[in-house]
């Protein structure tokens, strides 16, 4: 399947014309029926039910129209980025988020990026640990956000954020609320949301049944923005959630004596490499932000 059978398909599709869609296309009547034909020969089915002067899309050809617009449009979004690449107008950048961990806290720092360079495209990588460490060994990312890589490489450079320790968290109006910090005793019979991708709420999960605490069936979110507009409409639950959550009004965080899941939040690149401006703007605003837990 070609490109410029797809396009007169979609001429003939907008027209319901043969002589007028090769027309716009510019090419002959019969060069363009014949491309549509061996199209048609591919996909194992008509496109097109001609009857004398009217001409219509069959059910199959309807079926393949948003695909194949779907199709032109990429390969013409392609097109345009590669000519944008060519002349330096894209500022690129690829960065790696440990799945548990949410965009939220580092969002308003892309947002700037977008701000301070005219044509901005980012890619976000999501993975466990180990894939994306490999990616960013291999070159496929350029920074990696999250706990200190567990295998250590001496071209790693560290850029350490800020610390990050878990708290309970609920509605004000919640019965536990009403102290302000928690045991492991006060979560017996509890309803715990949880999020089976954050490593640290399935530890929790897991040290409070070997603690004997029983917890009533949990809810799993696969979200954390899902989870916390959840937790803001019940006050039945509770949430095992880090300080840099992005929380709303209605919430509070209460101490919890329990397993310690701290761990220190950290940017790591690859020495040795050449940063292109983006990366190197975005370490500048990383480093010299403020990482007080806000408030929604």
């Amino acid at each position: 399947m070609e490109i410029q059978q797809m396009r007169y398909f979609l001429a003939a599709a907008r027209e319901l014309n043969f002589t007028r869609a090769a027309l716009k296309c510019n090419v002959t009547q019969p060069s363009l029926t014949r491309a549509i034909g061996l199209l048609e020969v591919e996909l194992g089915g008509e496109l097109f039910r001609r009857e004398r002067n009217l001409t219509h899309l069959t059910d199959l050809g309807q079926r393949m129209l948003p695909l194949m617009r779907q199709c032109i449009d990429n390969a013409d979004n392609a097109v345009r980025l590669a000519k944008a690449i060519r002349t330096s107008n894209v500022v690129r950048l690829s960065l790696a988020l440990r799945d548990g961990i949410p965009l939220e806290p580092f969002l308003p720092h892309l947002l700037e990026l977008a701000r301070a360079f005219k044509e901005f495209d980012f890619k976000i990588w999501r993975g466990p640990p180990e894939e994306l460490e490999a990616d960013l060994k291999e070159g496929k990312v350029e920074i990696l956000l999250g706990p200190k890589p567990e295998m250590g490489w001496d071209r790693y450079e560290y850029w350490p954020l800020f610390h990050c320790d878990y708290s309970i968290v609920m509605r004000h109006d919640h019965p536990l609320a009403r102290k302000d910090q928690l045991g492991i005793d006060d979560l017996h019979r509890a309803s715990l949301l949880h999020r089976p991708d954050c490593g640290v709420s399935t530890n929790l999960v897991a040290h409070l049944e070997t603690a004997g605490v029983e917890l009533q069936p949990p809810l799993e979110f696969a979200r954390e923005d899902d989870l916390i507009a959840y937790l803001a409409s019940s006050n039945a639950s509770i949430a095992y959630l880090p300080r840099y959550s992005f929380l709303r009004s209605t919430l509070v965080r209460r101490g919890f004596v329990g397993p310690d899941c701290s761990f220190e939040m950290v940017a790591t690149t690859v020495s040795g490499r050449q940063r292109g401006p983006a990366l190197s703007l975005f370490l500048t605003q990383l480093r010299a932000a403020d990482w007080t837990p806000k408030v929604a």
